[in-house]
């Protein structure tokens, strides 16, 4: 009675490791197909916290990246224009030196040239990423800049010689304006399309946006093209341009010119301003993107040493648990067929 017990004991106890080592050959299964080392996250034991903290930093600093990507293809382009600009006003501010004025083709050169610059500014204003105007604030779908060539050309009435106010640049919400011809019909025009009239204002083309780039640290990278600078810099065209018109006088030309060089001057130094702003946030940008990378390459090896399976050391373990597996199965075979014979 003693060794039927005693193989009933054996039998259960061989049972028993079959199915514990059929359970770990299931999971060694799943770790080769997968390449994880477990289906759910409980087996991990005390190492579950790291890999629950690691995943949500990854994903976090993987969502900062996407921002940072994104600004920095709006600052990059930024770099690019406001660099081109400032070329543009050099260019500009040498055709309305006095001596050019002296030229014969002084009218057609200089109208010429103007339409041109105007162009070239109206080209850069209205650059898009996507389907977004990145110097419109956030009237993202609409371009900012008009075709400057279509403004009216300041008469004589505008010279300060005359008793006129030079042009004065907008503050606040307030959109870019000018008046031709003081005095007279005392027209207002404006460079800019959200204009509706004298005095408007527009929130939306005014505002900068800001991301953030990491845990409380938010940076402001968009410019309009309501900024002083690109005031400025329209004036300049405007007065350039309107000292080419025929019927004027030497002086009041050399007026026009003064009153160009003034303002494209100005421009370039605030051009010149904002490169140095934006290049700061590019700095900041790729600074906080290196951080953000090297800490994921660090977390995403700590993760994949808890997480990924040794797909060599699994086959091993696979090998053995089948050798394990066979000999338990020919042992409770032979156990299976033992008689009251073969215990005594």
């Amino acid at each position: 009675m003693v060794s039927r017990v005693s193989a009933i004991g054996i039998l259960s106890q061989n049972l028993a490791t079959i199915t514990s080592n059929r359970k770990q050959l299931d999971k060694l299964n799943y770790s080769l197909t997968t390449g994880q080392n477990f289906q759910e996250l409980k087996f991990y034991g005390r190492d579950a916290s790291r890999v629950v903290d690691l995943q949500k930093d990854i994903e976090a600093r993987n969502s900062y990246l996407s921002s940072i990507e994104y600004a920095q293809s709006i600052t990059s382009s930024y770099d690019t224009v406001l660099e081109r600009l400032v070329e543009m006003t050099s260019d500009a501010l040498a055709a309305a030196e006095p001596l050019s004025s002296n030229d014969d083709d002084f009218d057609t050169t200089t109208t010429v040239l103007s339409n041109n610059f105007m162009l070239e500014f109206e080209a850069n204003m209205n650059i898009k990423i996507g389907d977004r105007f990145v110097f419109g604030g956030t009237n993202f779908s609409s371009a900012p800049v008009t075709d400057l060539r279509t403004l009216s050309l300041y008469t004589t009435n505008d010279l300060v010689s005359n008793g006129a106010t030079l042009n004065t640049i907008e503050t606040g919400d307030q959109i870019p304006e000018h008046t031709v011809d003081q005095g007279g019909a005392n027209t207002v025009e404006s460079y800019h399309n959200a204009f509706a009239g004298t005095g408007t204002f527009d929130t939306a083309s005014r505002k900068t946006l800001r991301v953030t780039i990491n845990d409380s640290q938010p940076v402001t990278y968009t410019m309009t093209a309501a900024d002083t600078a690109f005031q400025n810099l329209a004036e300049g065209l405007l007065q350039l341009k309107s000292a080419a018109q025929s019927g004027l006088t030497e002086d009041e030309r050399e007026e026009f010119l003064g009153n160009a060089r003034n303002a494209l001057d100005t421009a370039r130094g605030q051009l010149r301003q904002l490169q140095a702003s934006n290049g700061t946030v590019i700095t900041e940008l790729e600074r906080t993107a290196s951080i953000h990378q090297s800490f994921i390459t660090i977390s995403q090896t700590a993760l994949t040493e808890l997480t990924v399976a040794d797909d060599a050391e699994v086959a091993v373990k696979i090998s053995a648990l089948q050798n394990q597996l066979q000999a338990s199965y020919s042992l409770i075979a032979t156990q299976s067929q033992l008689t009251l014979v073969n215990f005594l």
